[in-house]
């Protein structure tokens, strides 16, 4: 008995030893097991769920925006591998939310990424934001905090197939973003008496897609903000996602660790393929001549070396929603372009105002090649993209084991887009993850909404 008893001792000191030690791996913590995460990927596929209800959003049968984010919330918590990890990324949106639903300061993943929404005590103006593929509402934490602060309801919408983990953007289509964001939309009209639409990349073709098939909109939208928009793949073979994606057990365009929380790192062909097909109905031959402009004012952020989008097909997009209006309503819009200001199309700074930030010496940017296509919403005091961010963005290596080492732990690493040059350069490159010139930005975007409201 004492033998056995001794036993019985040392098993559970082990069991709690163990669960002790699982306990305080956070989001942080793994960082450092990039390599087995790879290899293993053990936060590449979404937890199976048993019941449709507790796996999937029916946009149809929501009768709130609140109860929309109910449902949402436990879709992440169900089905994210990390739902229940603990998080130290404390953001100002993050604080706001705790105090409100009495969550600990700690944060979990699952409250990282769920959409949220920031109320005012009144229905006088509301911003819905819409964030990219891949990303998060994560990726609005600091630009809520912005436009709380000017007065308005701040809501967030997530897109199906994210927020939990890669394997979900195996099967999900762009239709079904389409409906989430009509959804979104729709409701946030009938909810408040002034609205401004803002989307990130895929969010923003969303929003062009769904005003290009209205032949007259609400009134009540009275500006849109647009963060490096989704109009035309950088890359020319884009279109052949589509056809690999059909392609028997051939799913993956690339895997990597998974280990930002807010940001799938692991790419399907299958999202390459939907992503493709709504920029299509927006700039491409799906995009016929019965698309709708409307003469509501833009606020665009834009790179000219965004190695994910096409920016000079964003600027031509640009350009005929500027021209098919009144010039004396679109000249309140907005384009902060970051780059050379002579490969602005001609007409561009003709019908609307086109802000060039310039970099001084001093400046944070004076350490920045240039701007990431996945930079542009994110402060650089952004507790995980930020300047002293722990995480660092490497997948651009991943094919490259000791790159993407070097990317992930040297001390020294340049900063900037995943351009040819920037990948040839001696120094390992770490992608930009947040916006250099953020301050600026919020200026501009100030000065925007007073001339819009």
């Amino acid at each position: 008995m004492k033998i056995a008893n001794k036993y019985t001792i040392l098993l559970l000191w082990l069991v709690s030893t163990l669960s002790f030690a699982q306990g305080q791996q956070d989001c942080l913590s793994i960082q450092g097991d990039y390599v087995s995460l790879i290899e293993s990927g053990k936060y590449r596929f979404a937890n199976e769920v048993e019941g449709e209800l507790l796996a999937h959003i029916d946009f149809k049968k929501l009768s709130s925006y609140q109860e929309y984010l109910t449902n949402a919330y436990q879709v992440v918590v169900n089905k994210n591998p990390r739902a229940n990890m603990p998080c130290p990324i404390v953001t100002e949106t993050y604080q706001q939310l705790a105090k409100k639903n009495l969550w600990s300061k700690t944060p979990k993943i699952s409250q990282l990424v769920a959409p949220f929404e920031l109320t005012q005590n009144n229905n006088d103006k509301a911003i819905l934001l819409i964030h990219g593929l891949t990303d998060s509402p994560f990726s609005f934490h600091d630009l809520s905090q912005f436009f709380y602060q000017q007065g308005f309801t701040v809501r967030t919408l997530l897109l199906p197939g994210h927020g939990v983990a890669p394997s979900e953007l195996l099967n999900t289509d762009y239709q079904a973003w389409q409906q989430a964001a009509t959804f979104a939309i729709d409701q946030t009209l009938n909810d408040y008496q002034q609205v401004y639409l803002g989307g990130l990349s895929t969010g923003g073709a969303l929003i062009f897609n769904y005003l290009m098939q209205q032949k007259q909109v609400d009134e009540k939208i009275k500006g849109l903000f647009m963060w490096s928009p989704a109009t035309k793949a950088k890359s020319d073979l884009a279109w052949l996602a589509q056809y690999i994606d059909g392609i028997p057990f051939v799913d993956w365009i690339d895997l990597d660790a998974d280990i930002d929380f807010a940001k799938y790192e692991s790419f399907p062909y299958n999202a390459g393929a939907q992503v493709h097909a709504l920029m299509n109905l927006v700039v491409g031959e799906g995009a016929n001549a019965s698309r709708q402009m409307h003469d509501i004012p833009l606020f665009v952020v834009a790179s000219e070396h965004d190695q994910t989008i096409d920016t000079a097909h964003t600027l031509q997009l640009v350009q005929q929603w500027q021209l098919a209006s009144p010039q004396e309503q679109m000249k309140k819009s907005v384009l902060i372009y970051y780059g050379d200001n002579n490969k602005l199309p001609k007409k561009l700074v003709d019908v609307m105002e086109v802000i060039v930030p310039e970099c001084s010496a001093e400046s944070l940017c004076n350490e920045i090649f240039d701007v990431a296509h996945i930079a542009t919403t994110n402060s650089p005091d952004n507790p995980h993209y930020g300047v002293n961010g722990q995480y660092r963005n490497c997948g651009h290596y991943v094919t490259d084991a000791p790159r993407y080492k070097a990317c992930k732990h040297n001390k020294q690493v340049i900063k900037g887009e995943v351009t040819a040059m920037n990948l040839t350069r001696d120094l390992p490159m770490q992608r930009l993850t947040y916006n250099p010139y953020y301050q600026e930005m919020l200026e501009a975007m100030t000065t925007f909404l007073k001339a819009t409201k």
